[in-house]
């Protein structure tokens, strides 16, 4: 069969209905058309960069690699964002792109080399070849989808010969965990002995091996304290007394790191992702660093113990380790050392934190946020909790504007059934203008709601937190209702809790999207995002 057909019948065998892009005449037509046959519809956005995002959502919901397709030269650069995205937020995606001939150093339009731009934002780039185009697809797929996911590229160049590129391949067989080594486990035994107040730290990949029960049972053997990646949440239970707070690399005092790491004497990190922080590692206390696979990079630049192998298998074996632990009376009153720079300004009209609040009582337990940047993550991060893997796809370690529109359009086409709610923010949605009309054509129901401060918000915090003048960071206002009801969906204009609550209430139930244009006080969201970083003025009152 035609590469087409190949790549449209392999989408529809893995479940996906949808895949994402920008038409051009060529090969992306060819796809098209496949596609109608087998069953795949195709959905053009307003810009490339959004249909990568898209489909990587929607293929994570799926428990699969999203598919888009693009066109060579600008085409795929200006996909490249999007893709770059899918890389830093660990989202699974295959991305298939006409490209220029595979073997020619002349100048023609839109031709240049793909495989220098999309380098160091992937797992892997492929130039198809027929007698391997059905090999590669495999193989990408699976390498998307495996362990730590991310995207994957093939260039479909102009002079490739598909006359038959073969039948559908079977499915690679999954990545299978080896056992950790027993001396190396020996040696972590004896140093998390000597220790009587641990810390752990924990990666999404607890998740993606399965070790959620054996990392309850060790935190609550060692009696430790516990953190989380960015893009773990809900790996242990937010609601459960051990759990303090996300990592996300300040090591300072006034932050949750600062404050856990007062009283812990040792660190455990279980697949931890090195790319999910800030900043490099910042504790001066001993570490043993537990990774599913060798390959991955560390945390820690140089652990006193480094345990490769099955995460599962290592937790049981150090939690007949147990230890005097950290009471729970000391972690309660490091969060709350720090929850105290996240309360409600008593000034505030209408705050972030009414909107934390409304969402957080709006959205039952099987429901999902997504989000992105912006002065209000802290916020989701410190005062809404989360006991299911999954239920947050908040920016990570991309912390990414213009992320939650196309994420959430995917995600919502992926699961049409699951209760969510998308949060962003007024220079996000700038950039994602042209996508609202798909939630229109594509019949994409849920909430979009819009922190408006008509400004970028997180700089004009930094700008003061480093004593620099306000400059150059304000936003004309924009009428974010207006300009969805043009699109053919919902909008509201909100300016208390009150109204808020109400219009997030009738947008859970519409059967078109809502976008809630949430006009927040200014200056205490702005004031409030440097006390969420740790960046307390000297003239901080309480």
């Amino acid at each position: 069969m035609l590469f087409a057909e190949l790549l449209m019948q392999d989408a529809a065998r893995r479940g996906l209905k949808h895949v994402f892009g920008i038409p051009g005449s060529g090969f992306p037509m060819d796809a098209m058309e496949a596609g109608r046959k087998a069953g795949v519809d195709f959905v053009h956005v307003a810009h490339e960069s959004s249909a990568a995002i898209a489909a990587a959502y929607y293929g994570a919901m799926l428990g699969t690699a999203g598919l888009a397709i693009g066109v060579k030269g600008v085409g795929a650069g200006n996909m490249l964002g999007g893709i770059a995205n899918a890389y830093f937020e660990r989202m699974p995606l295959i991305a298939v792109f006409e490209a220029g001939p595979s073997e020619s150093d002349i100048d023609l339009v839109q031709v240049t080399d793909h495989a220098k731009m999309f380098g160091s934002v992937t797992k892997a780039f492929h130039s198809l070849r027929r007698e391997t185009a059905g090999d590669t697809l495999r193989d990408s797929v699976a390498l998307a989808t495996d362990g730590r996911r991310g995207p994957v590229v093939l260039d479909y160049p102009s002079d490739f010969d598909d006359s038959d590129t073969g039948d559908l391949k079977e499915l690679s067989d999954r990545y299978t965990e080896s056992s950790p080594d027993s001396a190396t486990l020996e040696r972590a035994k004896n140093l998390l002995a000597n220790a009587s107040r641990p810390l752990i730290i924990a990666g999404a990949d607890v998740a993606t091996t399965g070790a959620q029960r054996e990392l309850l049972e060790f935190a609550e053997a060692t009696g430790a304290a516990v953190l989380v990646n960015m893009d773990a949440r809900g790996v242990f239970p937010e609601s459960h007394p051990r759990w303090a707070g996300v990592l996300v690399g300040g090591y300072i005092p006034n932050t949750i790191e600062g404050e856990i790491g007062d009283i812990c004497d040792i660190a455990v990190l279980v697949g931890a992702d090195s790319m999910m922080t800030h900043s490099p590692w910042g504790y001066h206390m001993p570490s043993i660093e537990l990774s599913s696979r060798p390959e991955y990079r560390t945390t820690v630049q140089d652990p006193e113990v480094r345990v490769d192998g099955s995460l599962s298998e290592s937790l049981k074996a150090l939690s007949a380790n147990g230890s005097s632990g950290v009471p729970i009376e000391e972690i309660d009153a490091a969060k709350q050392n720090v929850l105290k720079f996240f309360e409600r300004s008593t000034d505030a009209k209408f705050a972030i934190q009414d909107i934390v609040a409304s969402c957080r009582d709006a959205l039952p337990p099987e429901g999902v946020v997504l989000t992105e940047t912006g002065a209000f993550i802290r916020m989701l991060e410190h005062l809404w909790p989360f006991d299911r893997y999954g239920g947050f796809l908040g920016t990570s370690g991309g912390r990414t504007m213009g992320l939650m529109i196309p994420a959430a359009l995917g995600a919502k086409m992926a699961a049409p059934d699951v209760p969510m709610i998308g949060i962003g923010a007024d220079g996000s949605t700038l950039m994602r203008l042209g996508e609202l009309e798909a939630f229109a054509r594509m019949g994409v129901a849920m909430p979009l709601v819009i922190v408006n401060d008509r400004a970028l918000g997180t700089m004009k915090s930094r700008q003061v937190s480093r004593g620099l003048p306000e400059f150059g960071l304000d936003l004309t206002p924009v009428d974010f209702a207006a300009v969805a009801k043009a699109s053919g969906i919902n909008g509201v204009i909100v300016e208390s809790p009150g109204e808020f609550e109400s219009a997030l209430a009738d947008a859970m139930k519409a059967d078109v999207a809502t976008v809630i244009d949430a006009r927040i006080d200014q200056q205490p969201y702005w004031d409030g995002f440097a006390l969420s970083i740790g960046a307390i003025p000297e003239d901080y009152a309480g």
